[in-house]
């Protein structure tokens, strides 16, 4: 089947203003649908914080009473722009807000950073406190399970190393990276602002493992390496955040099997 040129979708350049406006438009469809069942709709992640880029996706998030019959996030291309829609209930955003794991440097911006295009009711102090709470919290057991996550790594790196397999070598070697990074921000107890600020806010924190940006630019493909500089570089990246790990009392190895 042959497709015209017509029928590709196409993406433009668009600016902050446009993005706010195109917002605007779907927040007062939504209101204007669901009524008294919407408590919130906000624009998170990078337009939240203008530091979105021209072809940027625009975030929203719409909150529901509980009750209210659950809908599934759309995602759409509105007049060249990407468009994502995140329905959720109340609950189910506030436990997402408390919420602290080794996923929480991806998440926490999103609770946090955020232009209102709809509130009833002052209902984002609610959100505030759940955020709050995720801000108090013990940081010990995300730590611990992001050094495993590292740790894992390391295993798929060496199991790749052993096959003499380049490719997923070299795949294995950058997620190895991104999870590296991900300890290193629980660390410090900070977030990425915007994915293409995840290396450069890594880099920025004040404790990191020695060498942690050289290490990572060989890991994650910055920079020429051979494969033996791969495997070199993912056993001296896990020393340095393990030994970090340790330094703050927190143990990784378990010596019974507790279920």
């Amino acid at each position: 089947m042959e497709v015209r040129p017509s029928e590709f979708p196409s993406l433009r350049r668009v600016s902050h203003e446009e993005r706010i406006a195109v917002a605007e438009k779907i927040s007062a469809k939504l209101v204007a649908k669901y009524k008294d069942a919407v408590l919130a709709v906000c624009i998170y992640a990078s337009t939240a914080k203008k530091l979105e880029r021209p072809y940027s996706d625009l975030e929203l998030f719409c909150v529901f009473q509980e009750g209210s019959e659950p809908l599934p996030d759309r995602k759409l291309i509105h007049d060249g722009l990407v468009v994502d829609i995140a329905y959720t209930k109340e609950s189910r955003l506030l436990e997402g807000a408390r919420k602290v794991d080794s996923e929480w440097p991806i998440r926490a911006d999103g609770y946090r950073n955020r232009i209102v295009l709809f509130e009833r009711g002052g209902w984002l102090k609610k959100l505030d406190e759940a955020v709050g709470q995720s801000d108090a919290a013990d940081f010990t057991e995300p730590i611990r399970y992001a050094a495993l996550n590292v740790t894992e790594s390391l295993a798929a790196v060496r199991n790749a190393a052993y096959k003499q397999d380049p490719i997923d070598l070299r795949t294995r070697a950058f997620w190895m990276a991104w999870d590296a990074a991900k300890l290193v921000y629980l660390l410090n107890r900070r977030y990425m602002l915007t994915s293409s600020w995840f290396w450069k806010r890594a880099f920025e924190c004040p404790e990191q493992p020695k060498d942690f940006q050289r290490l990572v630019g060989i890991l994650a493909g910055f920079v020429n390496s051979t494969g033996e500089e791969l495997a070199e570089a993912a056993e001296k990246l896990w020393i340095e955040t393990t030994a970090m790990v340790i330094a703050r009392g927190i143990s990784i190895v378990s010596a019974e099997i507790e279920v």
